[in-house]
């Protein structure tokens, strides 16, 4: 292990996690082999409550398309098309107009194409900005050995914030999961 990873693995915070859970050198690996991100999975149903798309550039930024399954609206998803920069283990962003302008309402089923509904769309907008607007936010990614689940811990403007705590698992794009609105 290289010197200036070592640094960078023991100087990540650990969030008062279990021990078992260890920051993810290269949390972009999985992206880079072709697999999505699946938050909250139930393997069983072969869904996830939200799906992410990584495409890590040479220059430190990330390309995301996510997909948000609505819980008050179960046909329907939050799309969101948007740029993340790598800062060490961490991979940040801030919610503004650039992120706003790649936001749209779509079906919740694949190929999840744009639904023209005013209000979700204000609604959901509403609490991104009410929560989180011209703030940083930094994900930070922890596995434990021998274990497909990941922990992802949440940071917003350098404080933790448990409510961006969430677990997902990396899936294969081709492997025939969906979108699901939790409950």
């Amino acid at each position: 292990m290289s010197f200036a990873l070592a640094l960078l693995l023991f100087a990540a915070p650990d969030f008062g996690l279990d021990p078992a859970w260890k920051p993810v050198a290269d949390p972009l690996a999985p992206a880079r082999a072709g697999q999505i991100q699946c938050h909250d999975p139930d393997p069983a149903a072969r869904s996830c409550r939200v799906m992410t798309w990584f495409d890590p550039g040479a220059d430190g930024k990330v390309a995301v398309r996510q997909l948000t399954a609505l819980p008050n609206a179960p046909a329907f998803a939050a799309e969101a098309r948007f740029k993340l920069v790598r800062e060490g283990v961490a991979l940040c962003g801030t919610v503004d107009d650039a992120y706003m302008a790649g936001f749209r309402i779509v079906s919740s089923r694949a190929p999840h194409a744009p639904v023209n509904d005013k209000r979700l769309m204000l609604l959901y907008r509403q609490g991104l900005v009410e929560a989180l607007w011209h703030r940083k936010t930094c994900a930070y990614d922890f596995a434990r050995a021998d274990d497909a689940m990941h922990q992802e811990v949440g940071t917003v403007d350098g404080q933790f914030a448990g409510e961006l705590m969430a677990q997902y698992l990396w899936i294969d794009s081709g492997a025939g999961w969906r979108l699901r609105a939790p409950g």
